[in-house]
């Protein structure tokens, strides 16, 4: 399996965000620290109230990894958690909330993160390729392809093979993660080998699932 892109690399801390900032300071001054402190080129206007409701967006930030790597970070703040949003991985994305959290903390003296956080959940969305083909999973598959190649008329010769695997949560519960899947890239021809997935995991993990995956197909 090779990497191709990382498209989303996102970390969600679920918490209350009144309590991140109990006795109610002035966003204010709070905002114009993030902008300046992560570069934020998008961000929410002076005139506006802001309304954490909808999510309060900062956009097209600059983060300085632990390996010295400026990457692009995306922060929306909401009254039930953050969300941070990066290309590079979630265990970035996640440096940047503890450094961010770290600095509030430090500069307009809010508690400290930890004990507030209720709970972590992740997105994670690749693209990638592979030799191996998803109809191996069940080679009885490819009569489904077949009969699809060879008797769907009005568009030329078309030749079909199996698009996509998805591994779903149980539907039944409030609090759910996404699903995984594991798909060809839209508009790209087969003979290119690429793949779209997405799944509810950091993104080491995510990568390692794919690799069992391609093994799982291989065998």
């Amino acid at each position: 399996m090779k990497l191709l892109s990382v498209n989303l690399a996102r970390s969600l801390w679920f918490c209350p965000v009144d309590e991140l900032n109990p006795r109610g300071k002035s966003l204010y001054h709070i905002i114009p620290y993030l902008i300046d402190k992560y570069k934020f080129k998008v961000f929410p206007s002076g005139k506006e109230v802001p309304d954490e409701t909808k999510g309060i967006k900062f956009e097209n930030g600059e983060f300085l990894t632990s390996t010295n790597e400026l990457i692009s970070i995306n922060l929306t703040i909401y009254t039930d958690g953050l969300v941070a949003d990066s290309r590079h991985s979630t265990d970035e994305s996640d440096a940047f909330l503890t450094n961010m959290l770290i600095n509030l903390s430090s500069e307009f003296s809010f508690p400290h993160f930890e004990l507030i956080i209720r709970r972590i959940g992740y997105v994670s969305q690749l693209h990638i390729s592979t030799d191996k083909s998803m109809e191996l999973i069940n080679p009885k598959l490819k009569k489904i392809s077949e009969y699809l190649s060879n008797n769907v008329k009005g568009f030329g010769e078309t030749i079909f093979e199996l698009g996509g695997i998805s591994f779903w949560p149980d539907q039944t519960k409030i609090n759910k993660p996404f699903a995984f899947t594991f798909e060809r890239v839209l508009n790209v021809a087969f003979s290119e080998n690429r793949y779209y997935s997405a799944a509810p995991l950091q993104t080491d993990k995510h990568l390692n699932l794919l690799d069992m995956l391609e093994i799982t197909l291989a065998e």
